[in-house]
């Protein structure tokens, strides 16, 4: 059987289900007595190209990327559950957006664990991305 076969003699509904995976926050599981679990989802191509074109600051010929916004962009598209924005969360936590609230909640090696988590869901593994933001960067 050839790959054109095996395309059309696939379950379209496998190939093309959205990724997810539990990643457990063991601080806050620690903190909460209770295990912190977030499901994490992988984003979608467009949508991840799109989180990058956003990240990209351009000053006059030299572009950086805002490592901050692209990971805050990724935990904002990637966590499916629960739901971080929720407005009673945010209250709790004296946030005004989903941002402040990953802020808040989560320490800096935590936001870029689980933006890497969500990444490698996507398709993406770490020497893939730092090659993109290499990329990024030598424009």
């Amino acid at each position: 059987m050839n790959l054109v076969d095996a395309l059309l003699n696939a379950d379209t509904n496998a190939i093309l289900a959205e990724k997810t995976k539990e990643y457990e926050v063991e601080r806050l599981s620690k903190a909460l007595g209770e295990k912190f679990v977030l499901v994490l989802k992988s984003i979608p191509a467009k949508r991840y190209s799109e989180i990058q074109n956003i990240a990209v600051n351009i000053k006059s010929k030299k572009k950086s990327i805002d490592l901050y916004k692209l990971r805050m962009l990724t935990l904002n598209e990637g966590i499916k559950e629960p739901n971080l924005a929720d407005e009673k969360i945010m209250k709790k936590f004296g946030a005004k957006t989903p941002f402040e609230v990953y802020e808040k909640l989560f320490l800096t090696g935590e936001i870029t664990d689980i933006s890497e988590e969500i990444s490698v869901l996507s398709g993406y593994d770490e020497k893939e991305k730092e090659e993109d933001i290499d990329e990024i960067k030598n424009l």
